[in-house]
């Protein structure tokens, strides 16, 4: 690698990090086109914060026989999303319960902890692609499932480290939540959430092999509205995730195999080899 890559990738790095310092980089998950009916977008972060407010009156109903159900109301099962006051909604219901044992104040700390370790993993780890599952990473990206929940666990019961446990569970929140985002698993039409993550690893046999086709060209909103995954993925149901490189490493000869799906975005490289287009369903 030549001086001036190097300097060039530094440079790169240092201006990802300034935009998440100005504009609060996050991605999140776009509506395909085909279904789109109003603006359902949402974030990592919104989209945990709500998932995480749904365990809690889950929690409380089931636990504390506490009545939610005013707020559940406040949630959209749909698409993820929820009322943006509802963690006020949280602390407010239990400082009226009294519950002993649960500090409301704390709660909010909690859960910001979580969802901000989830939107940092992509510039934290953004060349490591297990943590996103993309460039067909399948094992890789299940393995590191299974090892955060574990490390999570661990430090809570044996260093009783709840902070530590809360940014390593938020981390493997966001490698789930691209698993849904990065790969093909929503246009294969499954309708209930994989049973294979946090419980196992993928098998070879799930997944498309490297010299497999698995992607057909696409143009911009064509990508979303026709699927451009090869008709053998579709009909085999094997999983596939569109291969990465950031616009500037393609620099160093790196290129994706033939044949491939591109992640697609502004920063990826890859999108206008073909096959052309993208397939994740992000948003910046």
């Amino acid at each position: 690698m030549s001086v001036n890559q190097i300097m060039f990738i530094f440079i790169y790095i240092l201006f990802i990090l300034k935009i998440n310092t100005i504009y609060g980089f996050d991605a999140g998950f776009i509506q395909l086109a085909s279904a789109r009916q109003e603006n359902k977008d949402t974030t990592h972060y919104g989209m945990t914060i709500c998932a995480l407010c749904r365990v809690t009156l889950n929690f409380l109903k089931s636990t504390y026989n506490v009545d939610t159900t005013y707020l559940d109301t406040k949630f959209d099962e749909t698409n993820g999303q929820c009322d943006g006051n509802i963690v006020r909604s949280i602390i407010n219901l239990l400082r009226t319960s009294q519950m002993k044992g649960i500090n409301p104040w704390l709660y909010s700390i909690t859960v910001n902890t979580i969802a901000s370790a989830n939107t940092k993993t992509d510039l934290k780890e953004m060349f490591k692609e297990a943590s996103h599952f993309d460039s067909e990473s399948f094992i890789g990206g299940s393995k590191l499932i299974m090892k955060r929940y574990q490390s999570t666990l661990d430090a809570i019961r044996k260093s009783d480290n709840y902070d530590q446990g809360r940014k390593t569970f938020g981390e493997m929140l966001h490698t789930i939540q691209d698993f849904y985002s990065h790969t093909n698993y929503i246009e294969l039409e499954y309708t209930s959430p994989s049973d294979v993550l946090g419980k196992r690893i993928f098998q070879e046999n799930e997944f498309a092999s490297i010299e497999t086709k698995t992607c057909i060209s696409c143009d911009d909103e064509q990508c979303q509205i026709n699927t451009n995954f090869d008709q053998i993925i579709q009909k085999t149901k094997l999983l596939t995730s569109g291969y990465f490189i950031p616009i500037g490493f393609n620099l160093l000869r790196k290129f994706k195999p033939k044949g491939k799906c591109s992640h697609g975005g502004s920063f990826d490289s890859t999108q206008d080899d073909e096959p052309r287009g993208g397939i994740n369903k992000d948003k910046l």
